[in-house]
Parts: C-alpha cells; sequence; structure tokens
C-alpha cells in the first residue's frame, strides 16, 4: 500500500471516529460524556480526529479553546451532568416544544403544507430504514425511536466510513465502490439536508456551553469531509 492509500486509510477511519463522537455527544449526556469534558479527554480525541483530517492550524485552535473552557475537576461531575441533560431535554426533548427538532422528519417538516408530520411511519424515516437495511444495518427497536433520529444518522455514517476504512485497507474494490455509492446516496438523500444546518442551530439556540462546544466541533469537522 502506498502513502496516497494509507492516507486515504487514515481519513476513512478519522472520519468514522468523528461521526462515532457526534453521535455519542447527541444521546442523552452520561456520566461518562461528562467525565471526558471534564478530564479534556473528550477534547483531545476531537482534537486528534481534526488533525487525521487535515484540519487548519487557526481552526483546530478555535475548537481546543472553545473544549477547554469545560475542564475541570471531579466535584464538577455532578453539576456539569445536571446541567447537560436538561439543556438535552429543553434542546430537544421538550414534550410540549423542543428548541431544536433531533428528528430529519420534523426538523425538515413544514407547518405550512397543511399536513402533521408522523414519526416512525414518515416516508423521511422508512427512507433512512430502507438505507440501513440494505447496508446490512437493522435497528434495536428496545430503545422505541425513530430511525431518523440524528444520533443514528451519525451512527449510520460511523459505520459506513469504518467499512470504508476496512475496504480500503484490504484493496477491495468491489466493496469500496458499493460502499462508496452507500455513502454519497445516504449523504445526497438524508444528512447532507439537515445536518449542517442541525449544528448551526444547536450553536445558536443552546444557552450552555457544552453544547456550544460541540456545535464548534461538528461545524469544524463537517466542513473538512
Amino acid at each position: 500500500m502506498n502513502t496516497i492509500e494509507e492516507q486515504k486509510v487514515k481519513e476513512a477511519c478519522a472520519t468514522s471516529d468523528f461521526f462515532q463522537l457526534l453521535s455519542i455527544s447527541l444521546r442523552l449526556p452520561t456520566t461518562e460524556l461528562a467525565e471526558a469534558l471534564l478530564d479534556g479527554s473528550y477534547r483531545q480525541d476531537g482534537i486528534n480526529i481534526l488533525e487525521e483530517l487535515s484540519c487548519s492550524k487557526k481552526d483546530l485552535l478555535l475548537v481546543s479553546e472553545s473544549l477547554d473552557t469545560l475542564k475541570g475537576s471531579k466535584e464538577g461531575l455532578t453539576p456539569l451532568l445536571i446541567e447537560m441533560r436538561r439543556e438535552y431535554t429543553r434542546l430537544f426533548d421538550d414534550p410540549k416544544q423542543p428548541a431544536l427538532n433531533i428528528y430529519e422528519t420534523l426538523f425538515l417538516h413544514n407547518p405550512e403544507d397543511g399536513q402533521g408530520a408522523m414519526l416512525f411511519m414518515s416516508p423521511t424515516a422508512l427512507d433512512v430504514e430502507r438505507c440501513y437495511r440494505e447496508a446490512g444495518v437493522s435497528l434495536v427497536r428496545q430503545s422505541a425511536e425513530p430511525a431518523d433520529h440524528m444520533a443514528t444518522e451519525l451512527e449510520f455514517m460511523m459505520y459506513l466510513y469504518g467499512k470504508k476504512g476496512q475496504a480500503l485497507k484490504e484493496e477491495n474494490h468491489e466493496a469500496l465502490e458499493k460502499i462508496e455509492q452507500q455513502i454519497q446516496q445516504f449523504e445526497r438523500m438524508h444528512l447532507k439536508k439537515w445536518c449542517v444546518e442541525f449544528f448551526n442551530g444547536l450553536h445558536t439556540k443552546s444557552t450552555s456551553n457544552s453544547y456550544q462546544a460541540l456545535a464548534k466541533l461538528a461545524k469544524t469537522g463537517l466542513g473538512l469531509i
């Protein structure tokens, strides 16, 4: 494998890691996530990934400074977790009106068309599920969550780019062509329709330093892929 091919493997694996980091960040905050933000390991993972994606030093510094504001002692764990969970609920799970829709169906829904948006059975959610199924990914229904949750779509991209890295490493051109088609199709039909706008909304609508920093990381990485 030559240097150019090795670089392609690194970039595919870094992209997979990037989508994994984002997907973890958009689930209900866990103790592990709060700990990683406090001890700086989340920041280090994010910076390492952006470096692998050839991020400029200027943008690296801006993301690093943003995530550095979250570092703190173990005593801050419980307050940070409480604050992040409250903000997560306000942003995405408020029963009356979430500040930001985390499902593609609702995010792209136009209330002026006179029809209500249905989760689970919407054409968007069903097509997302089709993409998963055709790539060999089956949803675990334990969460009783629609397929078009942003975190789930990001996990799917993590999976596809991981498979891309594997195909590149094995120099399996047939598998690589198929995976690249799946990536392009899913981006065109789903992710690119709302991903950047979603993280722009997260950056402006969140009142929390943690989610503003996560949005900064996301926007910077998405601009490199």
